[in-house]
């Protein structure tokens, strides 16, 4: 009788602290504990972002990127080049697509227009010349193909 007594009790007291916080001050704690949370979101931690590294023309790739040299063609130089380049890179696709998103504009690229699917495609433009890079998922790598073709007028 005494454990039925005893157990009763401690519900009672366990149920009447969890009603006297109000639903303002759940929510309030709730929304106080997720503004101060600064681990995984939307925007991955800095120590997961992708490196910037050397440039081909005026294409900036992040550290790690192997260039394929047998199926790659480079024309012309710096503000003038465009060719294919194909490679490959040891890294999430989500990760290098935003570093692509990053770095392109910091090196005089817009945006034009950009497709998801299982592969992402951003195309990118400058005054006389267009970029199209399509970042293909893998299974042990992100494949990166780039294509700058100069604008027809």
């Amino acid at each position: 009788m005494k454990k039925q007594t005893a157990l009763l009790l401690s519900a009672a007291l366990m149920t009447s602290a969890c009603q006297s916080l109000s639903a303002d001050e759940q929510s309030a704690d709730a929304s106080d504990a997720v503004a101060g949370y600064n681990g995984t979101g939307v925007e991955p931690p800095q120590e997961l972002l992708l490196e910037s590294g050397r440039t081909i023309g005026d294409i900036r790739f992040p550290v790690g990127l192997e260039v394929n040299a047998k199926k790659t063609i480079i024309l012309g130089a710096g503000e003038s080049s465009y060719g294919k380049i194909i490679s490959s890179i040891r890294a999430d696709s989500e990760l290098v697509v935003k570093f692509f998103r990053d770095q392109m504009p910091n090196e005089g690229w817009t945006l034009i227009s950009e497709f998801q699917a299982d592969d992402t495609t951003l195309t990118y433009d400058k005054p006389s010349r267009v970029a199209v890079l399509l970042i293909e998922r893998g299974s042990r790598s992100t494949t990166v193909r780039i294509t700058v073709t100069p604008r027809s007028s």
